[in-house]
């Protein structure tokens, strides 16, 4: 009789533990799952974003938005560039979409020949936009929103975002930083 409770315990205390453990490893490896395919926090390093986002800003970024949805004009979007053999990250404005004109003349964005009237100040430097750009099918054109201090679609060294370049969605600020 004694040997059969012991038993007994012993096996439900090793169900117990095993459930334990289970419990935990479960949390990690969800925990992993949202971090790596849904969500993650960045923080914004430079002044191209201000005032929406300034140096320091730590943001949500909904990474399984674009895989869902495609990027829609003035998203904030967080993207990945490579400059040589690195990677990193960077957060612009989406401003055209694919298959439509850019360009920027006398200070002003034009996407199709209309002007954009969300930029209230002029631009100073259209760079590559000074010439009418014809997005390719999978192609965005970004501009930071201190567009006159942003290094973004407008220079050689990024050019056109390509679709799957896009990270996620910035949601919302979780701990502002230099204001």
């Amino acid at each position: 009789m004694k040997n059969y409770r012991y038993i007994e315990r012993r096996n439900r205390m090793i169900r117990k533990i095993v459930l334990w453990v289970g419990s935990v490893l479960g949390a990690v490896l969800l925990a992993w799952l949202l971090v790596h395919f849904c969500m993650e926090i960045i923080t914004v390093r430079g002044n191209s974003m201000q005032p929406s986002y300034y140096d320091g800003d730590a943001i949500m970024v909904n990474k399984l938005y674009y895989r869902l949805h495609d990027p829609e004009r003035y998203d904030a979007a967080v993207l990945e560039l490579e400059n040589g053999s690195s990677v990193h990250y960077t957060l612009k404005r989406v401003v055209g979409l694919p298959g439509e004109k850019v360009q920027i003349r006398e200070g002003r964005l034009y996407i199709n020949g209309e002007e954009q009237k969300r930029f209230k100040e002029n631009i100073l430097s259209a760079g590559l936009a000074a010439y009418e750009i014809k997005l390719g099918e999978d192609e965005y054109f970004v501009l930071g929103d201190n567009y006159n201090n942003s290094e973004d679609s407008r220079v050689a060294n990024i050019g056109n975002i390509k679709r799957d370049q896009f990270v996620g969605k910035a949601s919302w600020i979780v701990r502002e930083g230099k204001r």
